[in-house]
């Protein structure tokens, strides 16, 4: 070979080897122009995707607690789906009540998570993602409430008034009493209470590991102290009866759970006063990452807010307002949003099938869904985003959107350039178009695109982001 022959052999060779990366890394994962990518793990208190970038999560709860227990009876399908993606959201909590999945002790109805089955494969059809919920409220039935079933019931025979949600937590003595017996794990048929809902949280991961858009699994929906729920009022919470009864209970189920899947989380919530804004010691050690629930006083918001952000940062675990709302009032939802927002929490609304569509309402659309309160979850956010952010801010008003995120990537290393940042634009809250400015970005999405993407320009450190209406499209 000449020596001519030797180099361009040589530089073609180099040429190909240095294009080949380049070609490699403008390859994208499916779907990130459009969305997270799956798996969603985390970095510290931030949700990640697969490709580094922090994503936020924006749904409904979808709960049905009426018999069969299951949303396909409720008539929950593909067109609720579209629904759902059309307002930009992209997560359900679903629940799951015991009085299906487990009617008789230690029996678990398969048949039941096949229906469940059915709907979160529909789900993750459409990119949107599922958080499995154990489900309850007032225990059972036997007080008025729903989730488990009678049989894990034991009470002692102690007076049970008839008493409304949520007073029958204070006054019910009965109940109070079965939430003393859940947490000395009282035996049924040889087998302590704690150990059933357990069983049922495995069978469940069990059915769900293989698919990487079920988020994870919150094993207890609002759990109750007991007879002894006094400390729990105090400003400062009730530290010693989290160590006591929640902890031991939630490493349970994250050990149950990791044997069966490393990268699927349980998440485990505080007592029902956290809600109102006291201080949680949860999730601690459990290994769990951290649900929390808004319904506190209009002055206690924004400090039931910062307590969570506060817990997950110190624990360096996401957290999900897995509830908030249970309302149709559209300026209530745009106060909460807006601090959820200004904290970078992601939250989950109730209900769908309480507040979204009016009952009654067969097909899911814009048109049959509550009006108020579809304007009022419609709203722009980012979605996946290389890097962290800094402010965010939504005037509904004006519907005017300000977003300002750091380019570093989260644990370290880079983002691929070809890489977007996606954010979430709905054609319903911008029926005739929208006009991003930006800067430190380049918009590579089509005009008025309902996910507007944005490749970071080189050695930028933070991009800003305006949207507001146009009737440009």
């Amino acid at each position: 070979m000449s020596l001519v022959r030797f180099v361009s052999v040589a530089l073609a060779l180099a040429a190909t080897l240095i294009a080949a990366p380049a070609a490699q890394s403008a390859k994208l994962p499916a779907g990130a122009g459009t969305g997270a990518v799956a798996p969603i793990s985390n970095e510290g208190r931030w949700f990640v995707d697969a490709t580094g970038r922090v994503v936020q999560l924006r749904g409904v709860n979808e709960v049905y607690k009426t018999a069969p227990y299951y949303p396909a009876a409720d008539g929950f399908g593909n067109d609720d789906v579209e629904l759902l993606k059309k307002l930009g959201l992209n997560v359900v909590r679903l629940g799951v009540d015991l009085r299906g999945l487990m009617p008789t002790p230690g029996k678990v109805e398969t048949d039941y998570i096949d229906k469940l089955a059915r709907t979160v494969n529909q789900l993750t059809r459409a990119g949107i993602y599922t958080q499995v919920d154990i489900h309850q409220d007032g225990y059972s039935p036997k007080y008025g409430g729903n989730g488990f079933p009678d049989w894990m019931a034991i009470d002692d025979g102690l007076p049970n008034p008839s008493l409304p949600f949520p007073v029958y937590y204070f006054g019910n003595p009965a109940m109070q009493r079965a939430w003393d017996n859940f947490w000395a794990n009282e035996k049924v048929n040889g087998k302590g209470l704690q150990e059933y809902v357990i069983q049922s949280l495995t069978a469940l991961v069990r059915k769900f590991r293989s698919n990487s858009h079920v988020i994870g699994y919150d094993v207890f929906n609002e759990p109750w102290p007991g007879t002894n729920f006094s400390p729990c009022s105090k400003p400062e919470g009730c530290p010693d009866l989290e160590r006591e009864l929640m902890m031991p209970f939630a490493r349970k189920a994250v050990k149950a759970t990791r044997k069966l899947t490393k990268t699927q989380p349980v998440f485990i919530e505080p007592f029902l006063f956290f809600n109102l804004g006291r201080p949680t010691i949860l999730p601690g050690s459990t290994g769990a990452w951290l649900s929390a629930h808004n319904y506190a006083t209009d002055e206690n918001d924004a400090l039931m807010v910062k307590e969570t952000v506060k817990a997950a940062t110190r624990d360096r675990v996401p957290a999900l307002l897995t509830e908030f709302g249970a309302t149709n009032d559209n300026p209530t939802i745009d106060r909460l949003t807006g601090i959820y927002d200004t904290r970078h929490v992601s939250w989950i609304f109730w209900a769908y099938n309480e507040n979204v569509l009016p009952d009654g309402s067969v097909t899911a659309s814009t048109s049959t869904a509550n009006q108020e309160v579809i304007q009022a979850l419609a709203r722009p956010y980012p979605v996946a985003i290389t890097g962290s952010p800094t402010s965010l801010s939504f005037d509904p008003d004006s519907r005017v959107m300000n977003l300002t995120y750091g380019t570093a990537r989260r644990g370290g290393g880079k983002f691929s350039g070809s890489l977007p940042s996606v954010i979430s634009v709905p054609r319903y809250t911008y029926p005739t178009g929208y006009k991003a400015i930006v800067k430190g970005a380049k918009v590579t999405s089509a005009t008025c695109s309902p996910k507007l993407r944005l490749l970071t320009k080189p050695k930028v450190r933070k991009v800003r982001v305006t949207v507001k209406p146009s009737d440009s499209c």
